[in-house]
C-alpha cells in the first residue's frame, strides 16, 4: 500500500494535470452513454434505449447535486476524503456493469420483461448518482483554479474526451458474444467511471491548491444575476436536448452513431480553441459574456432553421448537440470562476448550478420523446420549433443578458478582483496574489477578515499570520514558502508555532478553525 501511495505521489507531481483531467474521464463516460457506442446490440432499431438510460442518468445526477445544496458543509467534507470520489465511480460502474448484463444477449432471456426494465432503470440511476457525486468533486477541484487554468485544464478534458471516444469507435468489433457489445467498449463503458473517480481522488497527492476555496456556503451569498443564470441553463438545455431527442428516438443507431463523431471531431477543434485562449490570448480580451450572447444566438438560428431544411434534418440536430455540449463546457467554466472568485462553496455554485443544467436535459430528453412530437402534430413542426426559438431568444436577453453577465461577476466588495482582473492573470503565474494587493498571498473580505481576527486573538506575528493565510488556503509547505519567497525549514517553523498558538494538530483542523471563523463574519 505503501508503494502504491509513493508510486501515485510521484506520478502526480510529475503530472500535476491528472486530478483536474477526472473531468475529461467524466465527460468521456457521459459521451460513451450518451452515444450508444459501447453499450448497444445489434438488436437496436432505435434510439429508445439509449434515450432511457440518457433520462435516468441525468436526472438522478441532476437530483444529487440539487440534494447536496442542502447539506452543503457535510458533502463538502465528505468529497474531501478520497474514498468518497473512488466509492462514487465504483457505483456508477456498477450501473453500467448492469445495463450491460441485462442486454439481449446475456440475462434478458432468462428474467421476465418487468425485471429488465426495472434493472434497466436501476443501472441508470446508480450511473447518475455515480456521476453526480464526482462532478461535484470535480466542481471543488476547479473552483479553487484561477480562470486561466480552468480554461486550459477544460480545453485538456475535452482531449481526453475525443482520444476515449474514437479509441473506443476504432477498437476491434469483437465482444464476448456475437452480435453483443464490443469488449473494447464494455471495458470503456464500465470503467471510464471508476477511472473518474481514481483520478478525482489523486488530488490529495497535488502540490496544488488543495481545493477547499468556496468557504461560504449559505445560498444568500449568491448574488441575484446567478438565479437567472439558472433560469437560462435550465430552459436552455431542456429546449436544446429535447430537439436533439426527438431527432435520435427515431434515428436508425448507425446515423446517431455517425453524428456523434462529427460532434466529437469538432469537440476536438474547440479544445484547440480553448488551449489558443488560455495560453496565448491577452486577458484583456477574453469576453465571456460575448462568447455566451454569440452562443445563445447560434442556438435560436439553429432550432429555428430546423423545419426549413429537412433533408439536413439530422444534420443540424447534431449541431444542435454541438451547441450544447459548448454551452456546457461555457458553464463549467461560469461556475468555477464564480467559486474562485465569490469564493462560495462549490458544493453550492455547481449543485444548483449544474444540476439545473443536467435536469433540464434529462426533462427535456424526456420531453422531445414523449411529447415533442403530440406538439408537432398539433400546433406544426415549423410553428412549434419558433416557439422554442423564441423561448431561447427571451432567455438569452432579456432575463439573462449580456449585462446580467457582467453582473455576475462585479466585485463583491470593495478591494475584490472582477472577472477581468483575475483572467488577466498569467497563466503559469497561477493564483500567486489571489487577486489581492500586490504583496499579500490572499485577498481580503469575509476571509482575510477572519484571518485578521484570529491573528489577532492568538497574538500570531505578521509572518506568521501571512503563512496562516496560504496554509488556510490549502497551500503546502513548499507552496508556501514560495509564495511568501522563505525557505521551506521557516515555513516549517512558522507552521509548528501556528498550530501551538491555535491549539490545533494538523493541517485540517487548522482548515476547519478558520471555516468556523469564516462562517461567522
Amino acid at each position: 500500500m505503501t508503494a502504491t501511495r509513493t508510486f501515485l505521489a510521484k506520478l502526480v507531481k510529475a503530472w500535476p494535470a491528472l486530478p483536474y483531467l477526472s473531468l475529461g474521464a467524466w465527460l468521456a463516460s457521459i459521451c460513451i452513454a450518451s452515444s450508444g457506442t459501447a453499450w448497444l446490440s445489434d438488436t437496436e432499431v432505435d434510439g429508445a434505449n439509449l434515450s432511457s438510460l440518457y433520462i435516468y442518468a441525468s436526472l438522478a445526477a441532476g437530483v444529487v447535486l440539487m440534494a447536496a445544496t442542502f447539506a452543503a458543509p457535510r458533502v463538502r467534507e465528505a468529497l474531501r476524503r478520497p474514498r468518497t470520489a473512488i466509492a462514487a465511480g465504483v457505483l456508477a460502474a456498477a450501473g453500467n456493469a448492469l445495463v450491460i448484463a441485462i442486454g439481449p444477449y446475456y440475462l434478458t432471456a432468462y428474467l421476465p420483461a418487468e425485471a429488465i426494465y426495472a434493472l434497466f432503470r436501476v443501472g441508470g440511476f446508480c450511473l447518475g448518482a455515480g456521476l453526480g457525486v464526482i462532478a461535484l468533486r470535480c466542481a471543488q477541484l476547479y473552483g479553487a483554479l484561477p480562470p486561466r487554468q480552468v480554461i486550459a485544464y477544460v480545453a485538456f478534458s475535452q482531449v481526453l474526451v475525443a482520444c476515449a471516444f474514437f479509441v473506443v469507435v476504432g477498437s476491434p468489433s469483437w465482444g464476448p458474444v456475437s452480435g453483443g457489445p464490443a469488449l473494447a467498449g464494455i471495458v470503456a463503458f464500465v470503467g471510464l467511471p471508476l477511472l473518474a473517480g481514481c483520478m478525482a481522488s489523486l488530488s490529495r497527492y497535488s502540490d496544488e491548491t488543495v481545493p477547499v476555496s468556496g468557504r461560504v456556503v449559505t445560498r444568500s451569498a449568491l448574488p441575484r444575476s446567478f438565479w437567472k443564470l439558472l433560469a437560462v441553463v435550465f430552459v436552455f438545455s431542456c429546449i436544446v436536448s429535447s430537439v436533439y431527442a426527438s431527432v435520435v428516438a427515431v434515428s436508425p443507431i448507425g446515423t446517431t452513431l455517425d453524428g456523434s463523431r462529427l460532434v466529437m471531431v469538432a469537440r476536438m477543434l474547440l479544445a484547440a480553441a480553448l488551449a489558443c485562449v488560455a495560453v496565448g490570448t491577452e486577458g484583456d480580451k477574453l469576453n465571456f459574456g460575448k462568447a455566451y450572447s454569440i452562443v445563445m444566438v447560434a442556438s435560436v438560428a439553429l432550432v429555428a432553421c430546423l423545419p426549413l431544411v429537412s433533408v439536413l434534418h439530422t444534420v443540424l440536430a447534431q449541431v444542435v448537440s454541438l451547441a450544447s455540449v459548448v454551452f456546457e463546457l461555457f458553464l463549467w467554466c461560469t461556475l468555477a470562476f464564480i467559486v474562485y472568485q465569490r469564493r462560495i462553496s462549490a458544493v453550492i455554485v455547481f449543485g444548483y448550478g449544474y444540476g439545473a443544467y443536467l435536469l433540464g436535459s434529462g426533462l427535456g430528453w424526456l420531453f422531445g420523446v414523449q411529447a415533442l412530437g403530440s406538439l408537432f402534430g398539433a400546433i406544426g413542426e415549423s410553428f412549434a420549433y419558433m416557439i422554442m426559438a423564441l423561448v431561447v431568444l427571451a432567455c438569452a436577453f432579456i432575463i439573462f443578458s449580456e449585462r446580467e453577465f457582467d453582473r455576475l461577476f462585479a466585485p463583491a466588495e470593495e478591494g475584490a478582483p472582477s472577472l477581468g482582473d483575475l483572467l488577466r492573470q498569467d497563466l503559469a503565474a497561477g493564483d500567486e496574489t489571489d487577486g489581492s494587493a500586490e504583496g499579500e498571498p490572499v485577498r481580503k473580505g469575509r476571509f482575510g477578515v477572519a484571518i485578521d481576527q484570529l491573528a489577532t486573538a492568538y497574538q500570531l506575528s505578521p509572518r506568521e499570520t501571512d503563512v496562516l493565510r496560504c496554509l488556510a488556503m490549502g497551500y503546502n509547505s513548499s507552496t508556501t514558502a514560495s509564495k511568501l519567497s522563505i525557505s521551506w525549514n521557516t515555513v516549517r517553523t512558522h507552521t509548528r508555532n501556528i498550530y501551538g498558538k491555535l491549539g490545533v494538530h494538523s493541517h485540517q483542523e487548522l482548515i476547519a478553525l478558520v471555516d468556523e471563523a469564516t462562517a461567522g463574519e
